[in-house]
């Protein structure tokens, strides 16, 4: 009976310590290698990451800026990236949806920004922010970015 018990918390401490910790880190190692990789072909520096210069987050599409070199990576959820120069991006946008569910309270949902690029193939892209004060200082950071 006790054999059977330490057998099971055997796997759910092997199952744990993977989901927890190895996967995070060879995600992580990943991710770094593709930066790395990146920033090396085009003469600029994503690796290490600067928060102040990424906009989104790993969970989705994030953009990563060296202004020194005029050159943006823009990530696909942690696992594809294309580097491009500042003049890929013709426009953005910062758009939301506004709740009105609750009077008294407006909250902003779905916070986000739309890019429109030269690429036939990939006319838009999409980044999320997390909230609307997030996204007006990237507003304004882009502008200065972009002239």
């Amino acid at each position: 009976m006790t054999l059977p018990l330490l057998a099971m918390l055997a796997v759910a401490l092997v199952l744990f310590y993977w989901a927890w910790i190895a996967s995070p880190r060879s995600i992580q190692t990943g991710r770094e290698q593709l930066l790395r990789e990146q920033g090396q072909a085009a003469g600029a520096t994503f690796f290490p990451v600067d928060p102040r210069r990424m906009l989104g987050g790993w969970d989705g599409t994030s953009i990563l800026f060296d202004p020194d070199v005029r050159k943006a990576c823009i990530v696909f959820r942690g696992k594809s990236a294309l580097t491009v120069d500042f003049d890929y991006f013709r426009t953005w946008q910062l758009l939301w949806t506004e709740d009105f569910r609750q009077p008294a309270i407006w909250r902003f949902q779905h916070v986000h920004f739309l890019f429109e690029t030269n690429d036939f193939d990939r006319p838009t892209i999409r980044v999320a922010v997390p909230s609307m004060s997030y996204g007006e200082t990237w507003n304004s950071k882009l502008s200065i970015l972009m002239s």
